[in-house]
């Protein structure tokens, strides 16, 4: 692999095309989401799961920005040490930051088993 390309890894391990379809027309939607990576894409989804028309939009092709940039990794600390944390916003508040990181995955990992 070559590690100068200046390429996110995952761009050059699964090459994304340049698929995207400028807006054409007038669109009528509730809510607009700005973005197409992790981010944009799980508001998109829960908001449609309440019922709310969204649309996704975004400059570049879908999950090219710092989603694709990342290291792809889901994990349940945060960059901050629990101990520094506690320090910085309290015990209590520390833990839940922690345990609601934790819980994401699982969060995730049931937003991949219902859309298959």
């Amino acid at each position: 692999m070559d590690l100068h390309s200046g390429l996110p890894y995952w761009i050059i391990k699964n090459p994304l095309f340049d698929y995207y379809n400028p807006l054409k027309k007038d669109l009528e939607t509730d809510i607009v989401i700005i973005g197409s990576g992790i981010t944009g894409a799980l508001m998109a989804h829960e908001l449609c799961r309440t019922g709310l028309e969204c649309c996704v939009v975004d400059k570049r092709s879908i999950a090219t920005g710092s989603s694709a940039a990342s290291t792809a990794l889901l994990q349940y600390e945060i960059d901050v040490p629990l101990c520094r944390m506690a320090e910085q916003i309290g015990e209590k508040n520390a833990v839940t930051a922690y345990r609601s990181c934790l819980q994401s995955i699982s969060d995730i990992e049931a937003v991949l088993k219902e859309t298959d």
